[in-house]
């Protein structure tokens, strides 16, 4: 058995981890967990010491099986914050992480002693780990989407800096829609916000171009 970890957010909001399961080298679905963090900031370590406790304590608690091997997305930082939640719940579980090289693309296994082992790009293993790093960041990303769904406009409005309830509805006087603030460039959206903070809005507002979604399902 092998769990596999993935955190996702969105400058640092709406913080969520999955967890996705594969026995005897195939996916259980029934076996994945979705995991919504409790505090809203980018801080990886933090979420893996978060998501690594709330699953483990429970196995523990309920006496449900442990797996074989622990991945996460990531390198030495998730690691160390796995390893020590572990340690701590006197757990003896190998760990590995599968660290990315500055293009993006997963290109190390990294243990829990730190060691770091390239992998052959064109070897069985290397496309084994990418199809089930693949899967649990769909999981994940789709998990952070149905969040992001149940939120409204005034509460996308409310995860930026700045952004108060003057402005907030100057913004929504103006534009009336996520879509017609989201299609607004940033001259536009300084009519009413600082330009540090228009930037913000507009970096935030284009992630949810990447849903296919429309937006009566994003916002209630």
């Amino acid at each position: 058995r092998i769990d596999i970890f993935d955190n996702s957010n969105l400058f640092g909001d709406f913080s969520v981890s999955g967890m996705v399961v594969y026995i005897n080298g195939k996916p259980d679905k029934n076996e994945y967990r979705k995991y919504k963090i409790s505090f809203d900031k980018n801080d990886d370590y933090h979420m893996m010491q978060e998501v690594i406790y709330r699953r483990y304590q429970r196995a523990l608690v309920d006496e449900t099986k442990l797996p074989d091997l622990i991945i996460v997305d990531g390198g030495e930082i998730q690691i160390g914050a796995t390893q020590e939640i572990l340690n701590e719940l006197n757990l003896n579980i190998k760990v590995v992480g599968l660290k990315k090289d500055d293009k993006h693309r997963t290109n190390i296994l990294v243990d829990s002693n730190l060691n770091l082992t390239p992998l052959d790009m064109t070897s069985n293993l290397f496309h084994y780990l990418t199809r089930m790093q693949d899967e649990v960041h769909r999981f994940t990303i789709n998990y952070h989407r149905e969040i992001r769904s149940k939120g409204s406009i005034q509460s996308v409005l409310d995860n930026i800096e700045g952004i108060g309830t003057v402005r907030r509805k100057a913004l929504i006087k103006k534009f009336g829609s996520i879509t017609k603030m989201k299609d607004a460039n940033i001259n536009e959206l300084t009519e009413i916000l600082p330009d540090n903070i228009a930037v913000n809005l507009k970096k935030y507002l284009n992630e949810f171009k990447k849903d296919d979604s429309n937006e009566n399902n994003w916002f209630n």
